[in-house]
């Protein structure tokens, strides 16, 4: 299915015109071999069943979206039928005449070309060329090796076989070439983001380092108001230069291929914070330029598509408009607004203007006007932006005056964006992970319908899973499937991490659930009903809508839990074990103290404790041998979860700790918020 799909897309952009000729050729043809140049034979029957066959190429973006869904099978065999199989036919059945033994040989390359699969239109051909044999020897019931001309035979297999090698070794060509431009485009992104990130981690850690902007003067910050102000602000323009560097590497990788512009990052994006996100990150090469820059939003509106890409498309037009600036008194207002039709982004200056019998050329490949060391492709892929979105960009300008380009949307909810989502979501991999019941099979007849590709486990498989083979587009993760096993439920959660899924979890909000969601995990909780009545808006909004920062994680209703808690921090450094206890009590946590595993039991014997932060290697009784003693005790606290803290993460070392009855570890020296986390999940 996979090349079935990569023959459709290639062809895709030539298809109404390839679907409008076989639509009307076909009964045309039919009136010229027939009456004009009379053949000695023909079949108007099939001639408008290949016919309607074509029509379905040529409306297929009006059919029912179950129906597009099968459009690149139907493409297939439709061209197998009225290419190979026809002209064949008819070859045969008018005993190989020169007008339809030209006509056969003009369908080869009609067809080398609609199939650029060579494997592929080679078996069609052999296969379709044999049925055809196969019918014209039941019509006619009678042996036809007796009179193939056998001349014509090499003449086709030479076309057929010399076509596809010189077709193939073009593409075969340019598929090297694309193949090295992403190579080295990958290689020079990877060798940029490797400062960046560098740049990125010194920037987080000084910011750790430096007091809060509120901090009081009097407990220990000794820089001045002013001077920390400044710092932050330059961290801030230090994020920002790294997020536009990030930016930058995206478009490179998305041009790459030819300018094509890939659709799978498209989102539901709001225009005003785009556009003005754009103005304030542009790189103005004077402040008196930026000063130049006005907005204006008349009507703000949602589109579909990439932020990224908007902000490339307005950064060339920021860029050409003051490269061909008028005078001192230059201005470029740019205004969000909309007609009956679509909604727009105009981009107006008073520069020097262009020409009208310019207006056309200046959005082909290479086209330039004046500008020193440019390749005139910017404007080019503005339109190949625009178009990809769903809409268009025009230019209207008058000659020494003013220059306004038109960047038109179509409504976020139009049949147009409808289209290109439908076209999404048959890339899109869902996972399920719950037992079999009303929620999986009503995932199951969505996913026919629209499209995507639905996995189902049960939670034991999913934990059985590696971390790379969780990777899909949306896990949805049913609460209501746990029963009772909500210690697996947090084994699943540190698998999740590395996940760049969109996690969701799924509730009835008349129950609760005895779970404390990691906080570092971002989680997307959706009550089950809300699914069942509304899928289509849902599975939109999981897939399409921009995610805010941090979900709501209390829309899921849990179990009460008494407040207090008390933790058990056993280790023989005392350093370490101080500091421990100074950070957990300040987050509100009651805290007892013990040097080894011996002074462990003999607290948990005293007191009650809600979790115990273990170290292994210890005096007197190491931590696995005091966990096991816990475990294998008959009081209460056998139960009590276990945290190991380790600074030893070899195979060997994580297997003993599971085998002793730990519920967790935690790699030393882990930070702050990790070593809460780990403890949250927990208790």
């Amino acid at each position: 299915m996979d090349v079935v799909k990569k023959i459709y897309q290639y062809a895709e952009p030539n298809l109404t015109l390839v679907g409008w000729m076989g639509l009307v050729g076909f009964p045309v043809y039919y009136y010229i071999w027939a009456f004009l140049f009379p053949q000695p034979y023909e079949n108007i029957w099939l001639r408008l069943f290949c016919s309607c066959l074509f029509a379905g190429i040529a409306f297929r973006n009006s059919l029912p979206k179950l129906m597009q869904r099968y459009m690149p099978c139907y493409y297939l065999l439709s061209i197998s039928f009225c290419l190979p199989f026809f002209f064949a036919y008819m070859l045969l059945m008018n005993d190989w005449s020169t007008v339809w033994a030209m006509s056969f040989m003009a369908s080869i390359f009609l067809h080398i070309l609609l199939v650029h699969e060579t494997k592929v239109m080679l078996l069609q051909a052999l296969l379709s060329v044999l049925a055809a044999y196969l019918v014209t020897y039941w019509v006619r019931d009678e042996s036809l090796t007796d009179w193939i001309l056998w001349p014509y035979v090499p003449i086709f297999l030479f076309t057929y076989v010399f076509g596809n090698l010189f077709y193939f070794r073009n593409q075969s060509s340019h598929e090297s070439k694309v193949s090295i431009a992403k190579s080295f485009g990958a290689g020079i992104a990877h060798e940029m983001r490797n400062p960046l990130s560098a740049l990125k981690s010194s920037v987080d850690v000084l910011r750790t380092i430096l007091p809060a902007q509120s901090t009081d003067q009097r407990l220990g910050a000794h820089i001045d108001g002013q001077d920390l102000s400044l710092l932050y602000e330059i961290l801030k323009n230090a994020d920002d230069v790294i997020h536009s560097g990030n930016e930058t590497i995206d478009l490179l990788l998305t041009s790459i291929d030819e300018n094509r512009v890939s659709t799978s990052t498209f989102k539901k994006q709001r225009a005003e914070l785009v556009v003005s996100h754009a103005l304030k990150s542009f790189s103005y090469k004077r402040s008196l330029d930026r000063q130049a820059v006005s907005l204006s939003v008349e009507a703000d509106f949602d589109f579909f598509g990439s932020d990224t890409l908007l902000k490339f498309a307005l950064y060339n037009l920021l860029k050409n408009a003051f490269y061909y600036q008028n005078g001192e008194q230059f201005a470029i207002d740019v205004t969000l607004t909309r007609d009956a039709q679509h909604n727009m982004i105009k981009v107006r200056d008073n520069g020097v203007g262009i020409a009208p019998d310019r207006l056309e050329e200046i959005f082909k490949d290479f086209y330039t006007f004046g500008k020193n060391g440019s390749y005139g492709l910017g404007l080019p892929f503005c339109r190949k932006v625009m178009k990809s979105f769903g809409g268009n960009i025009s230019c209207e300008s008058v000659l020494g005056e003013w220059t306004e380009f038109i960047l038109s949307f179509p409504a976020y909810h139009s049949e147009v964006v409808g289209h290109i989502k439908l076209d999404l979501m048959k890339t899109k991999t869902v996972l399920y992970v719950g037992d079999d019941g009303l929620l999986s099979r009503h995932l199951s007849e969505q996913s026919f319908y629209q499209g995507f590709r639905l996995h189902l486990l049960t939670l034991a498989e999913a934990l059985q899973r590696e971390e790379y083979e969780l990777e899909y587009d949306l896990i949805l993760i049913d609460l209501e499937q746990v029963n009772g096993q909500w210690q697996s439920m947090v084994e699943l959660e540190t698998k999740l991490h590395a996940t760049e899924a969109k996690i969701a979890y799924l509730y009835d909000k008349q129950n609760r659930y005895p779970i404390n969601i990691e906080r570092h995990l971002k989680v997307f909780p959706l009550e089950i009903r809300q699914l069942l009545m509304d899928t289509n808006q849902q599975l939109d909004h999981l897939f399409f809508e921009a995610e805010p920062l941090l979900p709501d994680h209390n829309v899921v209703p849990l179990k009460k839990t008494r407040c207090e808690r008390r933790i058990l921090v056993v280790d023989d450094n005392q350093s370490l074990r101080t500091f421990t206890a100074l950070l957990l009590e300040k987050q509100g946590y009651e805290v007892i103290q013990a040097n080894d595993g011996q002074q462990a039991l003999d607290e948990m014997e005293h007191n009650t404790f809600d979790l115990v932060l273990m170290d292994i290697e210890m005096p007197v009784i190491d931590g696995l041998a005091a966990t096991k003693a816990i475990r294998e005790s008959d009081k209460p606290y056998r139960h009590v979860p276990i945290v190991g803290h380790t600074g030893d993460n070899s195979p060997l070392t994580i297997e003993k700790i599971q085998q002793s009855g730990m519920n967790d570890y935690i790699v030393k020296p882990a930070d702050k918020d990790k070593l809460l986390g780990k403890l949250a999940n927990w208790i």
